[in-house]
């Protein structure tokens, strides 16, 4: 049995990520549609949590008394926020954090609470 083609796979592969391509564009489409009809209040926001540029340590990854000496990008915290007119809402949040402690998570969800 011969093995197809490199220009029979590539000729695949253009024909899949042209279908794939267009069948997102579709359910933008759709999805554009349904959300101009609806009546959510949506909302978003972004905030720069970047910490101190230098001399924090690194929690033990390399070495315990490692630390670091510059900013390579900064962080952000990200908020999406959706709400029925009638005040039902939900709440979102992702940090650029890898290790928020337990302690933030009860502090962040008493704020809002208030």
């Amino acid at each position: 049995m011969d093995s197809p083609s490199p220009v029979h796979l590539s000729k695949q592969w253009v024909t899949r990520r042209l279908s794939l391509c267009l069948f997102f564009v579709f359910l933008s489409q759709c999805c554009r549609i349904a959300l101009a009809n609806s009546t959510y209040l949506i909302g978003l926001g972004s905030y720069d949590i970047t910490g101190p540029a230098a001399d924090v340590n690194m929690m033990g990854y390399a070495n315990a008394e490692q630390t670091v000496s510059g900013v390579h990008f900064r962080l952000r915290a990200r908020t999406f926020i959706v709400a029925e007119p009638d005040g039902k809402r939900i709440v979102f949040v992702n940090i650029d954090a890898c290790m928020a402690s337990q302690l933030v998570t009860l502090k962040v969800l008493e704020r809002l609470k208030s």
